[in-house]
């Protein structure tokens, strides 16, 4: 987007303060809702909401959106179905890089959120999609796994679940939300450019 096209605005600490907590809040109702309407195996979810946001948020608003979005409203959202903290914390580890992993990725591959190009889709595809539910999946089930909440032998099946749906949300959900917000957001002080 060229400076043209872009309403420049000072973004202010207050700014970053309120992403991160509305981000933190949004990720943690879908994420708590998920988990306990489609439950799939405690805490995975057959279909989890909040990872449409977390890859959102991570593109749109940069390291505060990942750090928020991706790990302590996911954390917060665990632990409200009832799991301990330091199991939340293992599985908010993989979320964190479901939203870490697009961020760094648009930033580098400099791929623009409202898809505009084969370029963008073809990031949004390979990282979003595909890459980033790839990485989050093998750290947040293996972490269950490793906690004991599963045995091992049930990892390939949670694996494959928390994958598998994460495909889909991210494939049809975050793509409707690049393409609805990322026009307007991108004009505003909102969009984080860089990292922060």
């Amino acid at each position: 987007m060229s400076s043209e096209e872009r309403i420049v605005r000072r973004r202010s600490p207050t700014t970053l303060v309120a992403l991160f907590i509305v981000s933190a809040a949004i990720t943690a109702v879908l994420g708590a809702f998920g988990s306990i309407v489609f439950p799939f195996l405690a805490p995975i979810s057959s279909f989890y909401p909040g990872v449409a946001f977390q890859v959102s948020f991570g593109v749109w608003f940069g390291i505060v959106g990942a750090l928020a979005g991706g790990f302590l409203g996911p954390f917060i959202g665990i632990v409200l179905t009832g799991t301990s903290a330091p199991i939340a914390a293992a599985v908010a580890v993989g979320d964190f890089f479901q939203a870490f992993i697009p961020m760094l990725a648009f930033r580098l591959g400099k791929f623009d959120p409202r898809l505009k190009s084969s370029k963008d889709w073809a990031g949004h595809i390979v990282f979003n999609v595909i890459i980033a539910q790839a990485v989050g999946a093998t750290i947040g089930s293996g972490s269950l796994a490793a906690f004991g909440v599963f045995p091992w032998d049930i990892w390939p099946i949670a694996w494959l679940g928390w994958f598998g749906s994460n495909v889909v949300v991210v494939g049809v959900i975050t793509t409707i939300l690049f393409k609805v917000f990322s026009d307007y957001l991108m004009r505003t002080a909102l969009y984080i450019e860089r990292f922060i």
